[in-house]
């Protein structure tokens, strides 16, 4: 190639490189984001149990950066056309409430938490924490809480982390599983329960490129 056709060849490249870059900036994209639906249902097992275990003296370190779901509920068919991150349900968007109503009818289990939300988590890290708690002041025979994260890698993993407390000990559930979407996820303890559902969402949100 001779030094004018190179010279030729170059300008041509930059100039349509500038010409795209211009054009990002100017228009609005529509991306697709990592959306999903989370559902959380925290009960009690208050059946008799011959096994022995032990209990903790003290309580699990929460994690300090942690961040709390909206005190508003809302619809999810308008969270789908304008998601907002850590966005309560109402109930009516649950995907559990079988299995709660089935744990309230039974004597030997006692619901403590049902809640679910929206929330964002990006490729490659790990959603932001959100800790879940129901005390004593909310009536509940044994005060829980805990918090749970959703790993986004080459597969999705669930972070479980969640204690009971009675009559003074700590029951701990801690547990790091590799999980598909859409299914139901059960982490047990012969003391009480964790129950999750989690499904992608199909949001596009409109951003513009500067």
């Amino acid at each position: 190639m001779t030094v004018k056709k190179r010279v030729h060849t170059q300008v041509f490249f930059w100039l349509g490189l500038s010409i795209f870059l211009s054009m990002l900036m100017a228009e609005k994209v529509l991306a697709k984001d990592n959306w999903y639906h989370f559902e959380l249902i925290v009960f009690e097992q208050t059946m008799p149990n011959t096994e022995t275990f032990e209990g903790k003296l003290a309580a699990i370190k929460l994690p300090r950066k942690h961040f709390d779901l909206t005190y508003t509920t809302f619809p999810k068919s308008l969270l789908l056309i304008n998601p907002i991150q850590f966005a309560r349900l109402n109930t009516e968007d649950f995907y559990l409430q079988s299995s709660y109503r089935q744990l309230q009818r039974r004597k030997d289990y006692q619901p403590l938490i049902h809640t679910a939300w929206l929330q964002l988590v990006k490729s490659d890290s790990s959603s932001k924490p959100i800790i879940f708690s129901a005390p004593f002041a909310m009536n509940n025979p044994s005060p829980v809480q805990g918090y749970m994260t959703l790993e986004r890698g080459y597969y999705l993993h669930l972070k479980v982390q969640f204690e009971l407390e009675k009559e003074g000990l700590f029951y701990l559930i801690d547990q790091r599983r590799r999980i598909r979407l859409s299914e139901t996820h059960y982490f047990d303890h012969p003391m009480f329960g964790v129950i999750i559902y989690v499904e992608r969402l199909d949001i596009e949100t409109t951003a513009i490129i500067k």
